[in-house]
C-alpha cells in the first residue's frame, strides 16, 4: 500500500516532464476573422493575425478573447485581405501585406493609425511573406504568385531587390531578416530556403546537409528564433531547421507532427524562446506552443530518472529503517 501510494506521489510530482501538454489558445473565428498570418507583440504582450476574409487585424490573449484591432478598407478595398503580418518593437509599429490589390502599409502599435499605405509594384500580386530589419526598419516582401522580393523604405518607398532566377516561376512564402545583412525566403510548394542578401537581392538555394534533395517538402511560413535556426510550418507539421552561421546548408534537426486532422496556417515566437503555430480544424482555429519531439523525449527520460531516483531513496529509506528496528528488537531481547 506504501508503495503504491509512494508510485502516483512521484508520478504526480514529474507529471510535468511526462505530459505532452502544451499551451492551446483557443478563440472564436468570425465572417472578418479567418486567420492567414501571425505574429507576437511583445509590447502588448498578445499574437497578432491578419484575416484572409478581409483587410482586419484582430489582437488575440492568452485567454482566447479576439479585439478587434484595425480595418482598412481604403488600402484594398472590401474584397482585399491581410495576408502577412510583422511587428516593428523597436519603432513600435505593425506591417501588413494586403492582397486584391498587392499593398504594403505600416501602423502604429498604440494607435493604430496608418503611417503609411502604398501599392506594390504589381498589383495583383499575394503576399507570402513579411519581414522588418530591426535595425534599419525596412521591410520586406515576397510575393506568392512568383519569384521576386520588394524592399519597403521607412518613408514606404517600395522598390525590387530580387527577382533571382534561382527562383524559377514559384511563388515564394514567408520571409525573415537574419540581421546579418541577409534573408531567409521558403519557396512554397518545392520546399527550397533561399538565403537573398538584403541590399544587393543575390539570392542562393540553402543546400540540404548531406541531400540533393529540398530542406522541406512544401512550406508556406517561416519564423526566425533568436539562436538563428528557423521555425517553418509544412501543412502537416513544423520543421526545426538549423545551420551553421552562413547558412550554406541547413538540416532538419527537429520537427512536431501535427497530425492528419488540422492545417498549420503561420507560425511565430513568442518572446524570444518559443515557437507557435496557428492552426485550422473542423472545429475551427487555435494557436499552440509547438512541442518538439526531441524535447518530449527528453522530458520524458529525465522524469523516468526521477521516479527512479524516488524508488530508490524509498528503498534505501526502507531498508536503513528495517535495520533500525532490527537493532532495537536484538537490544530488548
Amino acid at each position: 500500500m506504501m508503495m503504491s501510494k509512494l508510485v502516483f506521489a512521484l508520478v504526480f510530482l514529474v507529471y510535468p516532464f511526462l505530459s505532452s501538454a502544451r499551451h492551446v489558445i483557443t478563440f472564436r473565428s468570425s465572417t472578418s476573422l479567418q486567420p492567414s498570418s501571425l505574429a507576437w507583440d511583445p509590447i502588448a504582450q498578445h499574437f497578432v493575425v491578419g484575416s484572409v476574409s478581409g483587410p482586419t487585424i484582430h489582437a488575440i490573449s492568452d485567454a482566447g478573447v479576439v479585439e478587434h484591432l484595425l480595418s482598412d478598407p481604403s488600402t484594398t478595398g472590401a474584397d482585399g485581405s491581410a495576408t502577412s503580418v510583422a511587428v516593428d518593437p523597436v519603432r513600435r509599429r505593425l506591417i501588413v501585406g494586403f492582397s486584391n490589390p498587392g499593398s504594403i502599409a505600416a501602423y502604429d502599435l498604440k494607435s493604430y493609425e496608418r503611417i503609411f499605405a502604398v501599392p506594390l509594384p504589381e498589383m495583383d500580386t499575394i503576399p507570402g511573406g513579411v519581414a522588418v530589419d530591426l535595425r534599419s526598419g525596412e521591410a520586406f516582401v515576397s510575393s506568392a504568385k512568383r519569384g521576386v522580393v520588394w524592399k519597403v523604405g521607412l518613408d514606404g518607398a517600395v522598390r525590387v531587390i530580387s527577382e533571382s532566377k534561382i527562383f524559377g516561376s514559384q511563388g515564394l512564402g514567408g520571409v525573415v531578416h537574419v540581421g546579418r545583412g541577409y534573408l531567409l525566403i521558403v519557396q512554397m510548394e518545392m520546399g527550397k530556403i533561399f538565403k537573398v542578401d538584403s541590399d544587393d537581392g543575390a539570392a542562393k538555394e540553402v543546400l540540404s546537409s548531406g541531400s540533393s534533395k529540398p530542406l522541406v517538402s512544401a512550406g508556406h511560413a517561416i519564423a526566425l528564433h533568436p539562436d538563428l535556426s528557423l521555425i517553418v510550418s509544412t501543412n502537416r507539421s513544423v520543421l526545426l531547421v538549423k545551420s551553421d552561421d552562413s547558412w550554406a546548408q541547413a538540416a532538419v534537426h527537429d520537427k512536431s507532427d501535427l497530425g492528419d486532422a488540422v492545417t498549420a496556417v503561420a507560425v511565430a515566437i513568442r518572446e524570444g524562446k518559443k515557437a507557435y503555430v496557428l492552426v485550422k480544424s473542423q472545429e475551427g482555429y487555435r494557436i499552440e506552443e509547438v512541442a518538439w519531439e526531441r524535447e518530449s523525449e527528453g522530458d520524458m527520460v529525465w522524469g523516468l530518472v526521477l521516479i527512479g531516483l524516488g524508488l530508490a531513496y524509498f528503498m534505501f529509506r526502507r531498508f536503513q529503517m528495517g535495520k533500525l528496528v532490527g537493532n532495537m528488537n536484538k537490544k530488548h531481547a
